[in-house]
């Protein structure tokens, strides 16, 4: 091995929330100086973000060399009619590129067109909602520009291109800029927040879910900023906790009776809300926004917000954020009449109702359920790769366990099937004032689990349980469904 190759650095992904190890800069926050090899790593490291094992990454192609910026104009070529049985990917985000890196890998020669509405840079966006406290600079969360990322992998970027419509009998796609042919189509469309309409003259609450918004976000962020957050949901949650341990003065706002209400059994949501408080966090529960109304200008800085709830109380934020969850961007794929629920329906080989249309991630809907996680994304994508490359893979969805990455009291919940909801109940089966286990039985199995603190590190051996009999102790703690 050549000296420079011995001395290049790499970089590993966590296949759970997107986290970057870097040898270069290393995990000076876990004991890692920059230059730590990942083999060097012990195997008692956890990832810093959602708290799975090393085992749980995997390594990243090393960066392209980033072209100058004009270039990104001329990946629009004209005109698009030389190659009809192009693979064209509709996304640039996780999803979008995913499915490009699996399928290149799987065939160097095929024509891969990836079309999307903003220029394309990649970054993993889990870690958006956990960034703030740690400081990290808006540039430091993209890992590679879309052009020099289409470049790496030989791929033709489309970036600033809306879609308007889908031609499924001549197998073109409809834009402004004109019509765009594709042999296979693959949606990675991804999910928009859920926008709330609350009366007033207040300004429009802010969304996180993307770079942009991260980077809008931090612009407004003066030291000591009051923040409010609307929803306690996963997103709201771990804002919130990442927001207090910033140094800011957070209020949280829920209409349930506790936080992750959807998701978490509710001794853990009353866990949570008390190791939110504990960290600062203001948590107003069992109420709504009646009211949102802008404060007297104070200088030149952002218009402040008072906000009336629905229980009387007023408070005062120089941030209003909503976190309400995500809606699947499928407007375009109802249009052009493929079968749609909450999301685009596919079958086990990830195929949309008209067999030359594909779709992952965030806007696709499996067996009734939605999955926006990002192992479930690249699961998905290598099932894609492998089919337009002429395979036999077929989807099977994992666990489905979720990582709440509240460092205050980190979770790993694996919630129950809907039918399985509907007749078990959440047991707590052990645990100390570090973290609790409980585990979900529906019908003399385990259909399900949540663990807290110290505990989540035994997610792995939980989600091997699953489908188990269990057995009745004597004395526990129950909680009803």
């Amino acid at each position: 091995m050549s000296a420079e190759a011995e001395t290049e650095y790499r970089r590993y992904i966590c296949r759970v929330c997107g986290y970057i190890y870097d040898e270069a800069k290393g995990d000076p926050d876990s004991g890692l100086p920059p230059g730590t090899r990942f083999e060097d790593i012990p195997d008692d490291w956890y990832c810093p973000d959602c708290n799975v094992t090393k085992a749980d990454f995997d390594r990243l192609q090393p960066r392209a060399e980033d072209p100058v910026e004009a270039q990104a104009a001329q990946a629009w070529r004209t005109p698009l009619a030389d190659d009809p049985d192009a693979v064209v990917v509709v996304g640039g985000g996780m999803a979008g590129w995913a499915m490009a890196e699996e399928l290149r890998a799987r065939d160097p020669e095929r024509s891969i067109r990836l079309v999307t509405g903003d220029r394309g840079d990649y970054y993993t966006k889990p870690r958006i909602s956990t960034a703030c406290a740690r400081g990290v600079d808006p540039d430091d969360l993209m890992e590679e520009s879309g052009v020099a990322r289409a470049a790496r992998l030989g791929v033709e970027l489309l970036p600033h291109v809306r879609l308007l419509d889908i031609d499924r009998e001549r197998r073109r796609l409809i834009t402004p800029r004109g019509g765009i042919p594709y042999g296979d189509l693959v949606l990675a469309t991804g999910a928009s927040p859920i926008r709330l309409d609350i009366p007033g003259d207040g300004p429009p609450p802010r969304v996180v879910n993307t770079l942009d918004d991260y980077r809008a976000l931090r612009a407004e962020l003066q030291p000591g900023a009051r923040v409010a957050i609307v929803g306690a949901g996963l997103v709201g949650s771990e804002l919130a906790d990442d927001l207090a341990a910033g140094g800011y003065s957070v209020d949280l706002i829920e209409m349930a009776e506790r936080p992750l209400a959807r998701l978490a059994p509710p001794e853990l949501g009353d866990d949570l809300a008390a190791a939110l408080a504990q960290r600062g966090v203001a948590l107003y529960t069992g109420t709504s926004v009646a009211c949102l109304q802008a404060l007297p200008a104070a200088g030149e800085g952002p218009v402040a917000s008072r906000l009336k709830l629905a229980g009387g109380e007023t408070l005062e934020a120089d941030v209003v954020i909503t976190a309400l969850g995500l809606r699947p961007n499928i407007d375009v794929a109802v249009g052009a009449g493929l079968d749609c629920g909450r999301g685009i329906r596919v079958d086990a080989t990830l195929a949309t109702s008209d067999p030359a249309i594909r779709a992952l991630g965030d806007c696709a809907e499996y067996d009734g359920v939605l999955r926006p996680y990002v192992g479930t994304l690249r699961a998905q994508a290598e099932v894609i790769a492998d089919r337009l490359a002429g395979g036999t893979a077929r989807y099977e969805p994992d666990a489905g366990t979720v990582q709440v990455k509240t460092t205050s009291l980190p979770m790993q919940v694996c919630p129950p099937s809907a039918a399985d909801a509907a007749t078990g109940e959440w047991v707590l089966v052990g645990g100390d004032a570090d973290g609790r286990r409980m585990e979900f039985h529906a019908n003399g199995r385990l259909a399900g689990f949540a663990l807290s603190g110290a505990l989540t590190r035994e997610a792995g051996p939980m989600e091997a349980r699953l489908g188990e009999a269990v057995t009745q102790p004597e004395v526990r703690a129950r909680m009803a469904s």
